[in-house]
């Protein structure tokens, strides 16, 4: 089914005040974020959380999650499981593959049609496809799964259906030869697909580790470089 993101791309200026963090999928995890977080003695005045997209599914707290889309700290693209639950008002069965998947906060209030718009509409106002960062003197893009091989294209560009699919739903780093550089930004940080430490290949890393270690990927920025990271 043919999907546009309302948003498409946005940019977050230098954080002249905190630190600025990047967190993978959250996936309704909310008490493990907000663990970690205080382990990280994260500011709420001050810092920003990013995040990679996928609030919902798998965890116990979707609802919880996807309200940390109000919270003035809090920042996220776009998942494949928010363009599921977009679609799911054109056709029920992508909410079908939402309930499937630990998704019984939808079953519980398909018959609250205010609440499922409010969702919707935080959802297509608050995660763009993709978004930049600036952090030092330097760019980081965010996208969920992929990236157009020039950021510039997801920055302003006319997006094709496929373009959006491979920025969602691909991964690529099953696909021999699939994780080249991106041009037109310093890094690019991606979720998605399930990796149990940081993996970086050319300006890219994938920071999606809570289904393969139970515990969230949460990176400083501002100490973000290519082969420090392990």
């Amino acid at each position: 089914m043919q999907f546009k993101p309302r948003k498409q791309h946005v940019y977050s200026a230098l954080n002249r005040v905190g630190k600025d963090y990047i967190v993978g999928d959250i996936h309704g995890q909310l008490k493990q974020l907000f663990k970690q977080l205080a382990s990280l003695k994260f500011d709420f005045k001050l810092d920003r959380l990013f995040c990679t997209g996928d609030l919902i599914g798998k965890g116990n707290d979707s609802i919880g999650c996807l309200n940390l889309l109000t919270e003035k700290w809090f920042y996220s693209v776009m998942g494949n499981h928010e363009q599921l639950f977009i679609l799911g008002f054109k056709s029920s069965i992508f909410w079908d593959h939402l309930k499937s998947g630990h998704g019984q906060w939808l079953t519980d209030n398909l018959d609250r049609f205010d609440l499922l718009i409010r969702w919707k509409t935080l959802i297509e106002i608050a995660m763009p496809l993709t978004r930049t960062i600036e952090v030092n003197g330097l760019t980081v893009g965010v996208s969920h799964a992929s990236a157009t091989r020039d950021w510039s294209t997801l920055q302003s560009g006319t997006l094709s259906d496929d373009d959006i699919w491979q920025t969602l739903w691909s991964r690529p780093l099953e696909e021999k030869g699939g994780c080249l550089s991106i041009d037109s930004v310093d890094y690019v940080v991606h979720g998605h697909t399930p990796v149990q430490s940081v993996v970086n290949v050319n300006n890219r890393f994938w920071i999606d580790t809570y289904s393969s270690v139970n515990e969230l990927c949460i990176l400083n920025l501002n100490e973000l470089s290519i082969n420090e990271i392990s």
